[in-house]
């Protein structure tokens, strides 16, 4: 019995010892390879993030290059549409300054124009008169799905210097640069081809051949009017040869350190490498593939890093220290085997004092492991399957700052304070490292922020998580983390830094490139702004501040007395000996130039100059101050233009309808006189209706051509009769003119009875007789322009503009104004309702009175049907003597 129950207790004793020794050899090993793997994970992290910033850097001078690229092909497309009439010479120079550029890759730059079958004669002699007489369309064995179509090569230039441009070639018979070119003509933008391989490369070995691709642009006219969509007239189109891009855009942002590869996605569907920049022989550990913009394209750029380890990575001091615990370990578990197994089957009495001695060795050799896993700097965290949590050294209670008192695997986010690396958003449950590990997956270097009570500020910590081996007895998960906040601040400030740095180079390079294509441009568009001013007949000159001329165009270097030498606007107004149509000279000070100096706009100023041959010419001038973004002037621009045949062909007409007139009135006074006796004596007589209706139809003609003559001699009296300004009360004169409308047309049955409203009006400055004659027009035609069987309903108000001026308006709800015709009506003869009677001259001689008067007249539809008409006078001038407006006055001139 006492020996059993001694053997009984001897097993139970070596079980003990056997639990003990397993438990400190599964969580010493436990330990220690977490720590070790934590270590390897922070070397391996530090190389994924020099991977990655190497791939951002060349990412983004690649897409910094290729814009540079589509930027300078759409300026030159613009460049090429602006041109009326583009020639050989004009597109020379346009894209000449691409060769200072140095644009890497490209070969070559040309115009291409469609043509179908029937158009090819018509468009080949087009483009040899405008500079290539050698040109031929060539078509022979053109194969393209739409065989009427060709879209041809008429200008070319070379860009490397080794191209030999080639012009008539029907691009359509290469596929990927045919495709291209539909592509930007259907979207407006810039395209880039698939990559393809040029015939002349099949020559060479095959390390040299290369992968060549198209930039295109679409070329648009201006539009013809406003509204209308811009012609299209063909495409920019440059060739790149895709090596020769890549290597020299990133030999100097990688210098051997990585392989670059860059890839198309072909419109088939496969990835095509269109260039590759290989480093110096060695491991290539890491990969990175990404995304980068070619025009309407996504390409793919690959990138392999040689060598990419951090210093002191890959050495053997994770696996030391993994391997050191470990030993450690497995040396304290087969002591406590060794020292107690022995004793305990020799009796029980020894057994119990070695149980005991080994229990003090395994205490002293816990408590150094203890001691081991307190002094780690990094935390460890170990959790039974159910996520209980075995163990957590001080280093891992630190970082935490909250005790390790939630089990339950739901809570730990809230507990701790799990959230996302910026702080923004809770860490998911399901995606943290130890939930991970409990699946049995292996987590490296995942980085959170906790951030609890204990730490307001947050901390970034990065954890690693393993499973426990089932063999040791204990399923379960250990994790290691350890705060990197301020790496990770480090690593951000670095970052900052180095992109700081970059994008400083970038802009330094950008600002000099800028710099080169804004001068190149300035010059281009300053030769092109010269052959523009110099191909029209308006004269336009530029000056200083101090008056000196600064350019003249061809019409105007001829009309000045200029021989080369310096010229101010002054001294080439007195020696054109400008005055103003009635011959008063026109001062210096008043000249338009020197207005324009002084801040003033000038429009429509009518002046005669007598020119170097000593002619004289009549002139309109328009005048506009330059002005800095700022807003001081920097000079002024005058433009002219001859309007002396236009003069003499308006006083011939003047004094011929003057002659006509006056010399008509007197017999058409005379036929209607007689024609009223006729009337008279035959409506008395029986059987003289016929006769009576002739008379009728002949009294009718006659009005009409008095009020033809009428109004002929009131267009040439309102802009040659002498002007008497006197202050004019617009209330009384209205209401009269109304009364006498509204009279007239009582006494026609035909029309309904008219509703006038005459809203408070004020004085005006103007000549009286002039502005009845323009009152009387403008309610005439409001009365009588009302469809049949309607009432006429007009308003007349007025308000003052602010500039000195009255503006006055006349809206009704008549028949309108045809679409278009808002200005047209303000011409002589110019009628647009057939089915009212009238001689066109109405709204012309209203024009001439308002603009006599310095004002203005416009046209415009009334909200809600009708017209609505409104001109400006000068308000009245007190102490001016005024006018009332009677029927006595209106017939003072």
């Amino acid at each position: 019995m006492i020996r059993h129950r001694f053997g009984r207790a001897a097993r139970s004793a070596g079980a003990l010892t056997v639990l003990v020794a397993s438990l400190v050899a599964v969580v010493g090993a436990g330990l220690s390879a977490g720590a070790g793997a934590a270590l390897r994970t922070a070397q391996q992290h530090a190389a994924d993030e020099a991977a990655d910033r190497r791939m951002d850097l060349v990412r983004e001078a690649v897409a910094a290059e290729t814009t540079r690229y589509v930027d300078t092909l759409r300026v030159v497309a613009a460049a090429a549409g602006a041109a009326d009439a583009l020639t050989h010479a004009g597109f020379t120079r346009t894209v000449r300054p691409l060769e200072q550029m140095r644009l890497a890759g490209a070969t070559s730059i040309a115009f291409m124009v469609p043509a179908t079958d029937e158009q090819i004669p018509r468009v080949q002699e087009l483009w040899r008169g405008r500079g290539v007489p050698d040109l031929v369309l060539d078509t022979a064995d053109t194969r393209h799905e739409h065989e009427h179509e060709h879209i041809f090569s008429v200008f070319s230039h070379s860009l490397d210097g080794v191209t030999t441009p080639a012009i008539g070639i029907d691009l359509t018979r290469a596929p990927a640069p045919a495709q291209a070119l539909v592509e930007a003509r259907r979207s407006g933008q810039v395209t880039v081809s698939d990559p393809y391989r040029l015939i002349r490369d099949a020559h060479l070995p095959v390390r040299q051949r290369q992968l060549s691709f198209v930039l295109t642009a679409p070329v648009y006219g201006p539009a013809p009017a406003a509204g209308t969509p811009r012609p299209f007239r063909g495409w920019m189109l440059m060739g790149l040869r895709g090596q020769d891009f890549v290597g020299a855009t990133l030999h100097r942002l990688t210098r051997d350190a990585a392989d670059v590869r860059l890839r198309a996605h072909h419109s088939d569907g496969t990835d095509v490498t269109v260039a590759t920049l290989r480093a110096a022989a060695g491991r290539r550990p890491l990969h990175r593939t990404g995304q980068v913009r070619v025009a309407q394209r996504q390409w793919i750029l690959d990138l392999d890093v040689v060598g990419a380890r951090p210093p002191g990575a890959g050495g053997v001091l994770p696996a030391a220290v993994a391997g050191s615990g470990i030993a450690l370990s497995a040396l304290l578990a087969v002591s406590i085997l060794t020292l107690t197994g022995g004793r305990a089957r020799a009796r029980v009495a020894e057994a119990t004092a070695e149980l005991s001695a080994a229990e003090e060795s395994a205490r002293r050799r816990a408590t150094l492991l203890s001691a081991v896993l307190d002094s780690v700097g990094e935390g460890v965290g170990v959790v039974d399957e159910h996520g209980a949590f075995l163990l957590h050294n001080p280093a891992a209670k630190t970082l935490l700052g909250i005790e390790p008192d939630s089990d339950r695997i739901s809570s730990w986010q809230s507990h701790y304070g799990i959230f996302t690396p910026d702080g923004a958003a809770p860490f998911p449950t399901g995606r943290l490292p130890l939930v991970r590990a409990l699946a049995g997956e292996h987590v490296e270097q995942v980085p959170m922020m906790i951030r609890n009570a204990a730490r307001p500020d947050g901390v970034i910590i990065s954890v690693s998580a393993r499973p426990l081996d089932l063999a040791a007895g204990q399923p379960g998960a250990v994790a290691v983390f350890h705060d990197v906040t301020a790496r990770a601040r480090a690593d951000a400030r670095l970052a900052e830094a180095a992109v700081a740095l970059q994008d400083e180079l970038a802009r330094h390079e950008a600002d000099q490139a800028d710099l080169r294509a804004a001068r190149d441009e300035l010059a281009a568009q300053k030769a092109y702004l010269t052959q523009l001013l110099d191909a029209i007949n308006v004269s336009v000159i530029t000056c200083d501040t101090d008056g000196a001329l600064v350019h003249a165009n061809r019409i105007a270097r001829a009309a000045l007395p200029y021989d080369g030498k310096p010229l101010t606007i002054g001294e080439a107004t007195l020696q054109l000996r400008m005055t103003y149509p009635d011959g008063t000279p026109i001062p210096v000070e008043e000249a338009p130039m020197a207005r324009a100096l002084r801040g003033e706009r000038v429009d429509d100023l009518e002046a005669v100059v007598t020119g170097p041959d000593g002619v004289e010419r009549v002139i309109m001038l328009h005048a506009r101050p330059l002005r800095h973004p700022d807003g001081h002037i920097t000079g002024g621009v005058v433009s002219s233009f001859t309007i002396t045949a236009l003069r003499e062909r308006e006083a011939e007409l003047t004094a011929f309808a003057g002659v006509v007139a006056h010399d008509l009135k007197r017999p058409l006074s005379a036929v209607r006189g007689f024609t009223d006796l006729v009337h008279e004596n035959l409506s008395d007589q029986a059987g003289q209706e016929e006769n009576v209706r002739h008379l009728d139809r002949a009294l009718a003609a006659t009005k009409r051509m008095s009020r033809l003559i009428d109004d002929l001699l009131a267009y040439a009296t309102a802009r040659d009769a002498t002007l008497t300004p006197v202050t004019v009360g617009l209330n009384k004169l209205v209401r009269e003119v109304v009364d006498e409308h509204l009279t007239a047309a009582a006494a026609d049955p035909s029309m309904s009875a008219s509703q006038v409203y005459i809203g408070p009006l004020p004085a005006v400055c103007a000549d009286l007789p002039l502005i009845r004659q323009l009152l009387d027009n403008l309610i005439g035609n409001a009365i009588k322009y009302t469809p049949p069987g309607r009432a006429a309903h007009v308003d007349i108000t007025a308000a003052p503009t602010g500039d000195g001026r009255i503006r006055v308006e006349i809206a009704d709800r008549g028949i309108g104004i045809p679409p278009g015709e808002h200005q047209a009506i303000f011409t002589g003869f110019h009628r647009v309702a057939t089915a009212y009677s009238g001689t066109g001259l109405g709204l012309a001689i209203c024009k001439r009175v308002v603009e006599r008067h310095g004002g203005t007249i416009t046209a415009t539809d009334n909200p809600g049907g009708g017209a609505r008409f409104a001109f400006t006078l000068p308000a009245g001038v007190p102490g001016r003597p005024k006018h009332s407006g009677g029927p006595g006055d209106a017939q003072a001139k």
